[in-house]
């Protein structure tokens, strides 16, 4: 990992399928099919597919409360719902969520007594600074260790009548979250320190959507971190819960579609998420999150020697669960953990019907406090 850290983090998620593909993928199509069934990633015991799979998570966030029947798109019996292979044709994913549609966000159940209307207040001039262990890996062991980022968060006032709120995410450190005796290489720790003042641009709606993130790298930072300051947006864009027209009390739990880039991969998704509060305390909301993810077509294009290879996407396994607190003066989650999977398996370009399949798989998870230094 000392010598090879750059080129793993540059290539991505490519170097891991395409070598693997060259080797002539070791594996089976039975047995790459079995871990695809399996769920690898120790993604625990084996989780619902769709169709299926939404509505079980929805049942799953009722925890017992007498909700109402969930919409038919997390039922599974629309014709829109999410596909059970997890990949969408593309004429199906916009019929599912229309292009020119942001997001939809529906309440399933409102919750208990006393109820109310859930809404940000952020001040401009404020400051929220988190302390942030962020963990991106690729095909199993690839990738950096976890990673150690101080982010602040600043949002500005909206601009020329806009409704959305920009926000800056900036990096003021970075190191490794653990380290050997004597500590990480020199290299790796220059180049993590460089990663200072990069930072994350995105809105913040009316409805409290976090989208649109884009990077901004520092002067000198290697390009090669680019996937860790998108996979720290987007776990900051599905740590940011969307929130609901009407009042809602503690057991109250809604659905968001939406559309979003999986990190390590480069994968359009379409994005399903439900939040659930826990408990109100003051100001402060307690939330869980479950999110599917399905991909967005079939095709999936990967950079390659002698330029891009499109690979096609036989079934796609994508899921995630985490915790989180958020309070309405907060640009971000106070404290969060989650952690995303997600699991490919690939046909080679130009592979027929019984071509040998190649297995993807990528784990993002990510961990926010308040640094000591900010706590009361």
């Amino acid at each position: 990992m000392h010598t090879g850290w750059r080129a793993i983090m540059a290539s991505g998620l490519a170097a891991v399928v395409l070598s693997g593909l060259a080797a002539g993928c070791e594996e089976e199509k039975s047995k790459a099919q079995g871990a695809a069934d399996a769920g690898a990633l120790d993604a625990g015991p084996p989780q619902p597919v769709i169709g299926g799979k939404l509505g079980a998570v929805v049942a799953e966030a009722a925890s017992g409360n007498p909700a109402t029947p969930p919409p038919a798109q997390a039922r599974g019996d629309a014709a829109n719902a999410p596909p059970e292979n997890g990949v969408f044709t593309l004429p199906r994913a916009a019929a599912a969520l229309p292009k020119d549609v942001p997001y939809k966000l529906e309440v399933v159940h409102e919750g208990g007594e006393p109820r109310s209307r859930l809404a940000a207040k952020i001040d401009p001039k404020a400051e929220q600074r988190l302390g942030v262990t962020l963990g991106l890996r690729m095909g199993g062991p690839q990738g950096l260790p976890k990673l150690e980022l101080g982010v602040s968060l600043k949002a500005d006032t909206p601009k020329d009548g806009a409704a959305a709120t920009p926000v800056t995410a900036k990096i003021t450190s970075a190191t490794l979250a653990s380290m050997s005796l004597g500590g990480p290489p020199k290299e790796l720790s220059d180049a993590l320190a460089k990663l200072k003042g990069s930072a994350l641009r995105y809105e913040l709606s009316p409805a409290n959507v976090a989208s649109g993130f884009k990077i901004e790298l520092a002067k000198g930072a290697d390009p090669g971190f680019a996937p860790v300051l998108a996979a720290l947006g987007e776990a900051i864009g599905l740590l940011t819960p969307p929130l609901p027209d009407k009042p809602v009390g503690a057991g109250a739990y809604w659905m968001v579609a939406d559309r979003a880039v999986a990190s390590g991969a480069a994968l359009p998704v379409l994005r399903y998420r439900v939040y659930k509060i826990d408990k109100i305390e003051g100001d402060v909301v307690s939330f869980t999150v479950d999110t599917r993810q399905y991909a967005e077509g079939a095709d999936l294009k990967l950079p390659g020697p002698n330029g891009d290879v499109t690979l096609t996407i036989d079934q796609l396994e994508s899921s995630g669960k985490g915790s989180l607190t958020w309070s309405p003066s907060g640009v971000a989650a106070g404290t969060a953990d989650v952690a995303q999977r997600l699991q490919a398996l690939l046909v080679p370009p130009g592979g027929q019907q019984n071509a040998q399949r190649s297995v993807a798989q990528v784990e993002l998870t990510a961990k926010l406090a308040t640094p000591a230094a900010d706590t009361p």
